[in-house]
This record gives C-alpha cells, sequence and structure tokens, in this order.
C-alpha cells in the first residue's frame, strides 16, 4: 500500500479482468489496416506485372512503383495482422501503441487514429495489458 495515496500496489500489478472498448476498437482498425497492406501488395505486383496505360510513366518506373508498393506493403501488413491477435502482456500494450503511431502518419487514418490513441493511453487500458 503506498502511504502518500493509499492505493494498493498489487492490484495495480494485476490485470484488470473488465476489456475495454478500445481493445476492440484497436482490433478493427488492425484488421482494416493488414487489408489495407494487402492491397498494396497485391498492387505491387499488378504495377510490376502490367504495362503502363499512359504514356506519361515508362514501364521502368512502374517496375519501381510496384517494387516498393509490394515491399512497403508486405512489411506493414504481417504487423497489423498480428496486431489483431495480440495476448494481453505490457509488451503487446507497447506493440500496439506503435502500430496506432503508424497510423497517425497517413491524413486519412486521422479521424480514426487521434481517439483510438487518446483512449489507448487511459489507465484502465494500461490495466488491461497488465503495463506498470
Amino acid at each position: 500500500m503506498c502511504k502518500r495515496c493509499g492505493f494498493i500496489l498489487s492490484e495495480r500489478t494485476q490485470p484488470s479482468p473488465e476489456k475495454p472498448p478500445v481493445v476492440k476498437w484497436f482490433v478493427v482498425y488492425s484488421a482494416f489496416m493488414a487489408v489495407l497492406y494487402l492491397l498494396c501488395v497485391i498492387a505491387g505486383i499488378f504495377f510490376f506485372i502490367a504495362e503502363p496505360s499512359d504514356r506519361s510513366r515508362s514501364a521502368e518506373e512502374a517496375r519501381i512503383t510496384g517494387i516498393v508498393f509490394f515491399i512497403v506493403g508486405l512489411l506493414l501488413f504481417f504487423p497489423f495482422a498480428a496486431g489483431a491477435f495480440l495476448p494481453r502482456k505490457g509488451w503487446a500494450w507497447t506493440f500496439a501503441l506503435v502500430l496506432i503511431c503508424i497510423g497517425l502518419t497517413s491524413m486519412c487514418c486521422l479521424p480514426a487514429t487521434i481517439p483510438l490513441l487518446i483512449f489507448w493511453l487511459k489507465p484502465e487500458t494500461k490495466t488491461y495489458f497488465g503495463k506498470v
């Protein structure tokens, strides 16, 4: 027990049994982003294989675009896909926070990621994951 505030420290270190609603919304966000990056992988394959229909872009530029889409999509697909299945551990809370911050880099994702970040940083969510 803390002598200053009277908080019982042993309860703080135990994960909370109640699942905060933000966890469900994070799973939805993570699955959506995984699908989005899987579409980037598919678009990368399409750009690499298909001939450009317009004459403003050369075949080499289309292939480079395809390679970039494929690599970035593949690198970000796996973390977001894994994000939907995170356990209740302290490292999982941090991993999810990183995924939310990746979404903050896109203007299109800001309406979803800002509220998600606000609720993710609340003490109830940290306690649910056992984050001390």
